[in-house]
């Protein structure tokens, strides 16, 4: 057994699995520039106050899940948890907010870190794509949002999915469904486990989120948030409704969602993917949130916003085409057959690999039979042969492995770019 092992809830991602990732990070990106969306990099680590702040001191993370630490000056930090925080104090300390028009739209990617315990798509250090629209006032950010999240899983050619939406209203909306919850769940209190006999206090909201008592909870006849939104959030939220599904996209109301972070005021909606063998991911998922900004000390700025969870991303393109779909065939072998043929060799991939090409230069000194089987093990589409007999008659040997068709070119050709396969 090797003697350092990968951390419990961590993942190594090598090979084929790696260029699914990148794939689902390179779509995620051109898709959200595509909505004139701009990139955003904050750090790793910020102050633990910040999330207790944003995330809200009753929400699973802050209570159990976060990584925190005291640095060499004592100074309380966070690995981060989540995205939108670190994004808003981004916002507020460089004063984008008033250096740009609003709404602010930009996107970021990267590592998240939640103590937890793993299973499915679900690991410790997790990557997160994430998208926040700042200083927006109209619900028809929030149908943008989600026509993103639709034209991302579109580009990866995910079809079958569901959007499970639902609103809150504004604060005054969620404040006053917060108090039927609560009132609601008095009398079943006792009834309820401990961490929610917890969050009946903090945020009773969190009691529909709970995964011990979902069974019981069911079976009750809950109050419903739309029963508390105001006629302009009623009217608001019908319209999203109409104008998602005339663009059809498959959203379904689920009156009782609710959301992991305390932060969310207005529509919130979740992502699901059901695997080949029946089991259901939510790949992602967010909503607006009005308060945030201001409660970190900065403007009285409306928000909307979204993360698409790449690992369980990655799960449901493996599931769907396989693995081996996902691999980079090279396209060029170069097979030096003498040393007096490096120094052409070398200078042939530069030109090859200046075209955008996938090159391979055997620098092994294989034997010719070799380096056929090699060039077949790994499917390249043209081998590249460089013997004596070429380089006196400047010129190269091209083999075409698939049509086993050979023929020569001249250098000048090869090497002035006018050979791309």
């Amino acid at each position: 057994m090797p003697k350092y092992l990968k951390q419990r809830g961590t993942i190594d991602i090598y090979n084929e699995e790696a260029n699914v990732y990148q794939k689902i990070i390179d779509t995620c990106c051109k898709c959200s520039r595509n909505f004139n969306f701009n990139q955003i990099v904050t750090p790793t680590f910020e102050s633990s106050s910040l999330y207790s702040r944003a995330t809200g001191e009753s929400s699973d993370i802050v209570r159990k899940e976060m990584y925190d630490f005291k640095d060499k000056k004592g100074r309380d930090i966070t690995l981060r948890p989540e995205g939108t925080a670190g994004v808003i104090r981004a916002i507020i300390e460089n004063k984008l907010y008033a250096t740009n028009d609003l709404p602010l739209k930009y996107y970021y990617h990267g590592s998240f870190f939640r103590y937890e315990r793993p299973q499915i798509g679900r690991f410790r250090e997790f990557m997160q794509f994430g998208v926040e629209i700042v200083g927006s006032n109209s619900y028809l950010d929030d149908i943008e949002s989600i026509l993103l999240i639709t034209n991302i899983l579109n580009d990866l050619n995910i079809k079958d999915y569901t959007i499970r939406i639902n609103s809150f209203g504004n604060e005054k909306c969620r404040n006053t469904h917060r108090d039927n919850i609560k009132n609601f769940f008095t009398p079943h209190i006792e009834n309820l486990c401990e961490d929610c006999k917890e969050r009946f206090e903090k945020n009773p909201l969190r009691i529909l989120d709970c995964k011990v008592d979902k069974e019981y909870i069911e079976k009750l006849n809950i109050p419903v948030s739309y029963d508390s939104l105001d006629e302009q959030s009623k009217n608001e939220f019908n319209e999203i409704l109409d104008i998602l599904k005339k663009n059809e996209i498959n959203v379904v109301v689920d009156k009782y969602l609710v959301r992991g972070l305390d932060y969310y005021t207005g529509l919130i909606y979740e992502v699901d993917i059901t695997l080949k063998d029946g089991k259901t991911l939510t790949i992602g998922g967010g909503g607006r949130y009005s308060s945030l900004v201001k409660e970190l000390d900065g403007p009285d700025l409306s928000c909307v916003g979204f993360g698409l969870g790449v690992n369980r991303l990655a799960l449901v393109l493996i599931d769907l085409f396989g693995l081996d779909s996902f691999a980079i065939n090279p396209k060029f072998y170069i097979m030096p057959f003498s040393k007096e043929t490096y120094s052409l060799a070398f200078k042939i991939a530069k030109t090859l690999r200046e075209n955008n090409n996938n090159v391979v230069l055997e620098t092994n000194n294989k034997s010719i039979s070799s380096m056929f089987k090699y060039a077949s093990k790994h499917n390249f589409e043209y081998a590249i042969m460089l013997g004596e007999d070429e380089l006196k008659n400047n010129q190269v040997k091209i083999k075409n492995l698939k049509t086993q068709e050979q023929y020569y070119i001249t250098l000048d050709d090869i090497l002035g770019g006018k050979f791309n396969g």
